[in-house]
């Protein structure tokens, strides 16, 4: 895993600690998506964020050709498709941050 890879993700799994604290009902699941978007064709890894029961999907996509920048997407785990909501700075990004992003699309 590439360190800006292992930087979003450890985030995002202290910030599903944070969400889970205030949104435990909603059953969550973090992961890593690298080489399925390499296989599409698509040079970037991505840290997801999966609601179980509605299947919607947080993403967290960081391009190889930018790895400053990281997208949000919102997908669903049905359906094979992203739509990119928002962009921040890899400095920017927390845990807190994450947790009310989380809050916002998973909720």
């Amino acid at each position: 895993m590439k360190p800006n890879t292992q930087k979003i993700y450890e985030l995002t799994a202290q910030a599903t600690d944070i969400f889970n604290k205030s949104h435990g009902h909603i059953s969550t699941s973090v992961g890593l998506m690298n080489k399925a978007l390499r296989d599409k064709g698509i040079e970037a890894d991505a840290v997801m964020v999966d609601a179980i029961v509605s299947k919607n999907r947080l993403i967290f996509v960081l391009l190889d050709a930018d790895p400053s920048i990281v997208g949000i997407g919102l997908g669903n785990i049905i359906e094979d498709n992203i739509n990119l909501v928002d962009k921040v700075t890899l400095e920017e990004l927390t845990a807190p941050g994450i947790a009310v992003t989380m809050i916002k699309y998973l909720t």
